[in-house]
């Protein structure tokens, strides 16, 4: 009797001592598991992001209200683009270094699109360029490139003007609110680390 009694106990505490690991372990299990996923939702696709906001944000001037047309005839506005971060890059197809942006724009397009940022190229060529219309023109090179950036126009340059813009290749970069967040004059690489985290920071502002 003695013995069934204390069989008893032993594999009672048997079965005491696995609780003791198994619990533990599926804690810790589950901890992991929570971490992995909140990593892979704030930081594996925003990793350059800094993590201090821009403290001259409310400094940033509103954009002016412009409506853009697109190569196929569409119209979109700035306005109409609020809620996302939006890069406006200017080009011409007699400028070789906007021309070697272009699949750059592509991209960091297809990068952070699911994120919230759009993606404008605007051709500042004129009407008829080597016999050929502005519009005919850049659906060519985005024909030759297999680009899925918007295409727009700017024939009479009235979007550079309000925007500022001089010189070929610049771009424009909107916040969420549709403020001028920062400009680029002349050649950039839009893929690097540093460009990255203004784009990145931009994404996380609300």
């Amino acid at each position: 009797m003695n013995g069934e009694s204390s069989a008893a106990r032993s594999s009672f505490s048997g079965i005491l001592r696995r609780k003791q690991i198994l619990i533990p372990l599926a804690v810790l299990f589950v901890l992991i598991a929570s971490a992995t996923w909140f990593y892979s939702q704030t930081t594996s696709r925003l990793h350059n992001a800094s993590s201090e906001p821009d403290p001259m944000a409310g400094d940033r001037p509103e954009a002016p209200a412009l409506e853009l047309t697109s190569t196929d005839g569409g119209k979109i506005s700035l306005q109409s683009l609020k809620g996302k971060v939006v890069l406006i890059g200017f080009w011409a197809s007699d400028c070789t270094t906007c021309l070697l942006e272009l699949p750059a724009f592509e991209e960091i397009r297809k990068r952070y699109a699911s994120e919230g940022l759009e993606v404008l190229a605007i051709s500042l060529d004129s009407d008829i360029v080597g016999g050929k219309s502005a519009k005919d023109t850049a659906k060519e090179v985005w024909e030759r490139g297999g680009f899925k950036t918007g295409s727009y126009l700017d024939a009479g340059r009235a979007t550079a003007s309000a925007l500022k813009i001089e010189t070929l290749p610049s771009a424009v970069v909107l916040d969420r609110q549709g403020r001028m967040a920062f400009n680029s004059y002349g050649a950039n690489d839009w893929l690097s680390p540093e460009t990255a985290r203004l784009i990145e920071d931009l994404l996380l502002e609300e």
